[in-house]
């Protein structure tokens, strides 16, 4: 049965591959204003894509379109949201709560989910931080700020929370 504006089709989180990065550095595009500069990212997303550590979903549809996208990393029970972001024109539909999610379910029993953010004082970041919050992380200290200059905070889910 084709969507339609009441049932909207389902969020698939899928491993990314080489055929996305085109689409996701769009994104990364988009939110640099906020983010600050990221010399490098296509290499790093490569690298990423190529550990298995580079998750999206895609709008439907003939040419995949990246709609929201995470980096992955860490080591041992320390593990770490890198990076997300979710295109302008996707947000409001649950991709950033798919996206964070399929990041939780990677975590092995004993395994803490670190991330850095922006801080309370910016307002393009809130929707972030209260997906955080809901899903179980903590905030933190606050960390160095990011490289456009705003500040940062660091937001934990203990390895003692169940999957939401």
């Amino acid at each position: 049965m084709p969507a339609s504006p009441s049932r909207p089709l389902p969020i698939r989180v899928q491993p990314a591959t080489a055929a996305d990065v085109s689409s996701w550095l769009e994104v990364v595009r988009e939110v640099e204003p906020a983010f600050g500069p990221m010399p490098g990212f296509a290499t790093t997303l490569l690298r990423k894509i190529d550990q298995g550590n580079a998750l999206c979903v895609h709008r439907g549809g003939g040419v995949p379109v990246v709609d929201g996208g995470v980096l992955l990393g860490g080591i041992g029970t320390d593990r770490w949201i890198r990076w997300l972001a979710v295109r302008s024109s996707a947000r409001r539909v649950g991709i950033g709560r798919a996206l964070v999610v399929a990041a939780i379910e990677r975590c092995a029993p004993g395994d803490d989910l670190t991330l850095d953010t922006f801080g309370a004082d910016n307002d393009f970041g809130r929707p972030a931080r209260i997906l955080y919050e809901r899903l179980g992380f903590e905030a933190r200290d606050m960390v160095g700020p990011g490289p456009e200059g705003g500040t940062r905070q660091r937001f934990v889910r203990p390895a003692a929370d169940p999957a939401p």
